[in-house]
């Protein structure tokens, strides 16, 4: 036999009909006694067969009371529940546009980066490359390094506010830290460079940035064929690593067809 359920809310009817029936029984055999006998039924005996029920009858009320308020809270709570499901889901809505925005600014931000002149002159392309991204994200010295897929070595191609009385040194993947780069394929972000290390020559006179930026330059079938180099005197951001890193996956797409 199921048993029943005590959080049913027929429980404390039932529960009153059965002290009622069991007073009405109680007081039926005290009557039928007290005719038998010739006795008299006093208040106090009809009182005592009504107890259970009366017991009863308050016993039911207080339920009645506490299942009303123990309802309010549980609408209150889904009503809670409710707000806060809306809440959240208008959030991951706000960060989800928060994403799109940000993904849609690095779209933008390439597209003015990139050059839209032929890649024939390496030179001059490189040139305006690096101008670019001066003015996007205020580089003050930017290198350009190519690999000559014949000998696998990274020679310098172009540059922005750069001088030297030599040319850059040409590297093998693996070799300094920029052939390590080519190497392992993944961008670096230096926050300490040495005194000395990059020189930034002006009318105004002469610094040294402490911050720089090695990105490779990756083709689609995931082969690196170049390097930049981006010195700046501002810290580098995460934001900033992800742009480079896609501008770099961007030149390996157009350079590699100019190879």
């Amino acid at each position: 036999m199921k048993p029943i359920n005590p959080t049913n809310r027929f429980v404390p009817v039932i529960v009153l009909i059965l002290l009622l029936t069991s007073s009405l029984l109680v007081f039926s055999l005290i009557y039928n006694t007290a005719l038998e006998t010739g006795q008299k039924i006093s208040p106090w005996i009809i009182g005592i067969c009504l107890l259970p029920f009366l017991l009863g009858l308050w016993f039911y009320f207080m339920v009645v009371k506490q299942r009303n308020h123990a309802d309010g809270l549980q609408a209150q709570i889904e009503s809670l529940k409710a707000q806060v499901e809306t809440f959240m889901k208008s959030q991951k809505k706000e960060t989800t546009k928060e994403i799109q925005k940000e993904t849609l600014d690095l779209k933008k931000l390439l597209e003015r980066i990139i050059p839209n002149i032929p890649t024939d002159d390496i030179e001059k392309y490189g040139e305006a490359l690096l101008a670019n991204v001066a003015k996007a994200v205020e580089i003050v010295q930017g290198q350009l390094y190519l690999k000559n897929l014949q000998t696998n070595v990274f020679s310098f191609k172009a540059g922005y506010a750069f001088f030297s009385e030599t040319t850059p040194p040409e590297y093998h993947e693996g070799e300094t830290l920029a052939g390590q780069v080519a190497k392992n394929q993944k961008l670096i972000n230096i926050d300490s460079i040495p005194e000395g290390y990059i020189t930034i020559l002006s009318g105004l006179g002469k610094g040294s940035p402490k911050h720089l930026i090695i990105a490779p330059i990756i083709t689609t079938e995931n082969k690196t064929i170049g390097i930049i180099e981006l010195a700046s005197f501002k810290p580098f951001t995460s934001e900033h690593e992800e742009l480079f890193s896609q501008l770099g996956r961007k030149l390996g797409e157009i350079l590699s067809v100019n190879q």
